[in-house]
């Protein structure tokens, strides 16, 4: 008789958001609520933390920028990746965020590509007449 050498695989584990990141579902969308500093020294757990939501594969998607208290250009890649991986899924994404985090878009030259909406019912608008 052979003996069973095959070991059980653990249980798969989403990596957890950490300090500058919550999920969330309103009004019918998967909420990804960054705050706190999103910047070089947050990135790469972030970075993975938002790999494992874009495998989530929910219809659509809103990254609230609204408690950042600070975003870097290294941020704000980070907001485009997601985006990017978002869309390929062919999902629906928005960004919501505050006005001083409007003219910071506009200084890095992708306030026309995030077209951020002011609060959570504007974003669902903006997903909805894609």
């Amino acid at each position: 008789m052979h003996e069973n050498s095959v070991e059980p695989v653990a249980a798969a584990a989403w990596p957890p958001p950490g300090d500058h990141a919550l999920l969330g579902a309103r009004d019918c969308l998967l909420v990804v609520d960054l705050h706190g500093d999103i910047d070089l020294a947050t990135a790469t757990p972030l970075r993975e933390w938002l790999d494992s939501v874009v495998a989530l594969r929910a219809p659509a998607y809103v990254v609230d920028l609204r408690r950042t208290t600070f975003i870097d250009s290294t941020g704000l890649n980070l907001v485009l990746r997601f985006r990017r991986r978002v869309r390929e899924h062919e999902a629906g994404f928005a960004v919501v965020c505050a006005p001083r985090t409007v003219r910071l878009l506009r200084a890095h030259g992708t306030l026309d590509v995030l077209d951020p909406a002011p609060g959570l019912p504007e974003a669902a608008s903006r997903i909805a007449g894609r």
